[in-house]
């Protein structure tokens, strides 16, 4: 057998695997956000809406990581607009 058909093969089934337990990695589901930490990320913006703290940067982060790490339903996706809507006003 030729060396470089070999390391050809090789090279090709390694890549192959890889592409498949990447494909298996990102195709995960996303868990759902407990209504609980939701609750915590209006009372954030509830006080920066009244002066209490300035909580852009938090809210921003915070907003970020729900969209990225958790499957919201239709409602939670309100619940975080209204959130949005709160920090654009109150900077705007």
């Amino acid at each position: 057998m030729n060396t470089t058909a070999a390391l050809i093969g090789f090279f090709g089934i390694t890549i192959a695997m890889l592409c498949a337990v990447g494909a298996k990695y990102c195709s995960r589901r996303k868990p759902e956000i407990d209504d609980n930490e939701l609750e915590y990320l209006e009372d954030v913006a509830r006080e920066h809406e009244l002066g209490i703290a300035d909580n852009r940067k938090r809210l921003v982060w915070l907003i970020h990581m729900v969209e990225n790490k958790y499957a919201l339903s239709v409602a939670q996706t309100a619940r975080l607009d209204r959130v949005r809507g709160t920090l654009r006003h109150v900077q705007g």
